[in-house]
């Protein structure tokens, strides 16, 4: 497995593989008509504007791409926040290699990554109340639940969110 900074050319396989992660992980939990949807036009145009000029690698944030034999097979993807914390916004791993390690290396390097350029500081992520295996996931991975939230998504239907927290000591040591 090679893992390296993603750049403005990964926009169209990430988005493919994030579609495919969302309609994988979250059937049955968002509407079917909307993963059937535009789901890939969506996250091509949120990638595409991600990995614009300046942005991606800029400081304050980062894509991470794992790669076997020139295919991409997951990403992380981490954004500072103005309240001072480290999103970890994307985790995904090709549906078929879930539990095969992938998800686990790229927390390691996502979290090494914000504990070298952005040290003192918690990383956190929200994921979907009724995703039960990314929550136990983020259990096995230290996270700790923080808060619970209902998010209006940009389609127009509310689903509870959970926020998952590392301390920045957490962060720092996590393996």
């Amino acid at each position: 497995m090679h893992f390296r900074t993603g750049t403005p050319d990964d926009a169209g396989v990430i988005a493919t593989l994030h579609t495919e992660s969302w309609r994988s992980a979250y059937a049955g939990i968002m509407p079917g008509s909307y993963l059937d949807g535009p789901l890939l036009e969506e996250r091509t145009a949120l990638w595409t504007d991600r990995l614009g000029p300046g942005r991606t690698g800029s400081g304050e944030d980062l894509l991470l791409v794992a790669e076997e034999d020139g295919a991409v097979q997951g990403f992380v993807y981490l954004a500072g926040q103005p309240d001072g914390r480290i999103l970890l916004d994307n985790l995904h791993v090709r549906p078929a290699l879930k539990r095969s390690g992938i998800g686990r290396r790229l927390m390691g390097r996502a979290f090494a990554w914000a504990a070298e350029c952005h040290p003192g500081r918690a990383v956190y992520l929200e994921v979907l109340k009724d995703n039960a295996p990314a929550i136990a996931f983020y259990e096995r991975c230290g996270g700790r639940p923080s808060r619970e939230f209902m998010e209006l998504l940009p389609a127009g239907f509310e689903l509870p969110v959970i926020e998952y927290v590392w301390t920045p000591l957490a962060v720092a040591s996590w393996n």
